[in-house]
C-alpha cells in the first residue's frame, strides 16, 4: 500500500514543480563549484538584479518587472606570449511579472561558455575575439533551435600608454535578439585614479578612492532572448522571449576581506521592449515605463 501510494503522488506532481526543483539544483550546484574551484582563478561571482513592478507605457499588460541571478565561473586561464585565452562557464536565470497577460510566465535560463582570445598584433595593434555559445531555454524547450552564441570580433589601436581605440562588431542577446551591431569605444585614463571606456555598447568610468573602494558609472544592455514552450497549446509551439532594455547607473565595489569583494548599484531602465507568446498563442508586447533598478554582487578575486 505504501508503494502504491508514493507511486500515486509521484505521478501526479507537476511538469512545473519539477521544473522548479530543477533549475533550483542547478543553480545551487554552480554556487557550490564556484566555492569549490574559485581559489584556482579569479571568480567573475554572482549577481542579483531586480526592477520596481511599474507601469506600462503602452502595450499589453498593467504592470511589470523582472529579475536575475547571474553566475560567472572560470574554467581556463592560459597566456602565452603576446596571446591571452580565456574560458568560463556562465549560467543566468530570469523571471517576469506582466500583469494581466498570460505570456512570459516561467523562468528562462542561459547556459553558456564564454571564450576570450586576445593576440598581439603589432606594438600597438590588438584582435580580440568573445565567442559564447550557449543554451537559451525554459527546459521545456530543449531543441537545436535554443541553441546560439554571443560573437564579438574587434580590433583594438592604442593611441598612447594608457589610450585606445577599439572598434568591430558584435552580436549579443542581451540586445532582445540576434542581430549584429557596430562596436566602437574609445578609453583612456582621465587621471591616476580615473578610468574611462565611452562607446557603444557600453560606457564605463570608473574612479578607484583606495586599493579597497572604487565608485562608477555605467550605461549597457541588459536584455535577453529566449525560445521557450507554450505551455497547453495543440500543437505544441515553440516561441520567441524577448527583452530589450538599457541599464543606466551608479555604483561601487569594496574588498571585505581578504580575497572577497561586493559592489552594489542602483540606476534606472530604459528603453524597454518586451515581446512573448500568450497562453492562446498569440505574440502579444508591451513598453514598460522607465523605471528604476537595484543590483547586488560578490566576487573572490586573486
Amino acid at each position: 500500500m505504501r508503494q502504491t501510494a508514493t507511486f500515486k503522488l509521484l505521478a501526479t506532481m507537476s511538469n512545473s514543480s519539477f521544473k522548479n526543483r530543477l533549475k533550483k539544483s542547478i543553480f545551487i550546484g554552480l554556487i557550490t563549484s564556484v566555492s569549490i574551484f574559485s581559489s584556482a582563478a579569479q571568480a567573475n561571482g554572482v549577481t542579483w538584479t531586480s526592477d520596481t513592478f511599474g507601469d506600462l507605457d503602452s502595450g499589453a499588460g498593467s504592470r511589470f518587472a523582472s529579475s536575475q541571478i547571474a553566475i560567472t565561473l572560470p574554467l581556463e586561464r592560459q597566456q602565452s606570449g603576446d596571446e591571452v585565452f580565456n574560458t568560463d562557464v556562465h549560467l543566468d536565470l530570469t523571471e517576469f511579472r506582466w500583469s494581466d497577460t498570460t505570456a512570459a510566465t516561467g523562468e528562462y535560463l542561459w547556459l553558456s561558455v564564454p571564450i576570450y582570445y586576445r593576440q598581439k598584433r603589432t606594438s600597438g595593434v590588438e584582435l580580440h575575439v568573445k565567442v559564447e555559445p550557449g543554451l537559451m531555454t525554459d527546459l521545456d524547450a530543449m531543441g537545436t533551435e535554443n541553441l546560439t552564441a554571443n560573437v564579438e570580433l574587434s580590433g583594438r589601436s592604442y593611441t598612447g600608454r594608457t589610450s585606445f581605440w577599439q572598434y568591430g562588431i558584435v552580436v549579443n542577446r542581451y540586445f532582445g535578439d540576434r542581430n549584429p551591431r557596430p562596436l566602437v569605444a574609445y578609453a583612456t585614463r582621465l587621471t591616476d585614479s580615473t578610468e574611462m571606456w565611452l562607446g557603444f555598447p557600453k560606457t564605463n568610468i570608473q574612479t578607484r578612492w583606495s586599493k579597497d573602494f572604487s565608485t562608477y558609472f555605467r550605461i549597457y544592455p541588459s536584455g535577453g532572448f529566449w525560445r521557450e514552450e507554450v505551455d497547453n497549446l495543440v500543437p505544441v509551439k515553440v516561441t520567441d522571449v524577448s527583452y530589450s532594455n538599457w541599464h543606466m547607473g551608479v555604483g561601487g565595489e569594496f574588498r571585505w576581506r581578504d580575497n572577497i569583494w561586493f559592489n552594489a548599484e542602483i540606476g534606472q531602465l530604459r528603453n524597454r521592449q518586451i515581446k512573448a507568446t500568450d497562453a492562446t498563442g498569440i505574440e502579444i508586447s508591451g513598453t514598460p515605463a522607465d523605471n528604476g533598478y537595484w543590483q547586488l554582487g560578490g566576487s573572490l578575486r586573486f
